[in-house]
């Protein structure tokens, strides 16, 4: 089997969007900064800014639940508010932009944003948190906000582990 980095990963699926079943074409110089017009402005974006511009359109995509609309349970205000301040006692401050349950695949998520910028993706299914960040500086203290939120993660899976149960009954 291939041993294959992410970055050269990435390179690739871009490579097959880009210009399909064509010669490889990404290469790690400047002829591959792209200039991108908005409002009559022009930006040069490198590789970096384009890969990170294209996962994140994949994900929206990927992401999206192809459930009907009965099929997704969103928590309610009151369990939400719960949740946030359990986060905030083990993690810190944190503001929750999505909390679902889904009946039928078992599955839960939960995305927000601690204070930090640190973005995070819960999913019971995934098993393990996902985070995002963007230009933070990796020190001692931001280390230890990630390993919390993973022991918050593992508190947060084992008590879904328990709870679905209760939704899933009712599909």
């Amino acid at each position: 089997m291939e041993n294959i980095n992410e970055h050269d990963m990435t390179k690739k699926m871009l490579d097959t969007i880009r210009n399909g079943n064509k010669p490889n074409s990404l290469n790690e110089n400047t002829q591959n900064i792209q200039p991108i017009r908005t409002n009559n402005n022009v930006q040069q974006l490198d590789e970096h800014d384009m890969t990170k511009k294209m996962l994140g359109v994949i994900n929206e995509f990927k992401n999206a639940p192809s459930l009907e609309v009965d099929d997704v349970v969103k928590v309610e205000d009151d369990f939400l508010g719960e949740e946030a301040e359990k986060i905030r006692t083990m993690v810190g401050s944190v503001d929750l932009k999505l909390y679902e349950v889904y009946p039928k695949d078992r599955n839960v998520v939960m995305v927000g944003v601690l204070d930090s910028g640190i973005e995070f993706k819960f999913s019971k299914k995934e098993g393990a948190p996902y985070i995002n960040v963007d230009n933070i500086k990796l020190d001692s203290e931001t280390l230890e906000e990630v390993k919390r939120l993973e022991g918050y993660y593992k508190n947060w899976l084992d008590d879904w582990s328990k709870k679905i149960n209760e939704y899933s009954k009712s599909v």
